[in-house]
């Protein structure tokens, strides 16, 4: 085993943390962004502005256990006017590039745990990726089944 392969391992076996983003994390967010796409900056901003009533959007930040912010997720809803039960909700999920592999696994568990608690469910996974030149992009999307 070389060390680089060494020191790779390592780092996909770091503990991730989940916490709530505070507004120390909106140019995390912002940096996390497709270029131009000021939309998903500005979104977070608001839900992390109004945590305190904001009672149905969150964003959750990962950090590992060096305190670095490695991704996050947000979570909003699909429309704002819906009645319909399970509540319906978009989930956008980023991180760094070459994270821990379990970034992802970390946040997925978050909002999981935050959709039971508001009834909700996923209809529309946005996934964003960085690049190893830093840049964004939006690396796919998913429609989950719906549960019968």
């Amino acid at each position: 085993m070389t060390a680089d392969t060494y020191l790779f391992e390592r780092q996909q076996m770091v503990d991730i943390q989940v916490r709530t983003a505070s507004h120390d994390d909106i140019d995390f967010i912002a940096k996390l962004s497709p270029p131009g796409d000021e939309g998903l900056a500005s979104q977070a901003r608001i839900t992390i502005e109004e945590a305190s009533t904001a009672e149905h959007s969150a964003v959750f930040i990962a950090v590992n256990g060096d305190g670095q912010r490695r991704g996050y997720v947000h979570l909003y809803p699909e429309r704002e006017d819906s009645g319909e039960e399970p509540h319906p909700y978009v989930l956008r999920i980023a991180s760094v590039f070459q994270a821990e592999s379990n970034v992802f696994s970390s946040l997925f568990g978050g909002a999981e745990a935050w959709l039971r608690k508001q009834r909700g469910r996923l209809v529309f996974i946005e996934i964003l990726a960085q690049d190893e030149s830093g840049t964004m992009f939006e690396a796919g999307t998913i429609t989950p089944p719906r549960r019968s």
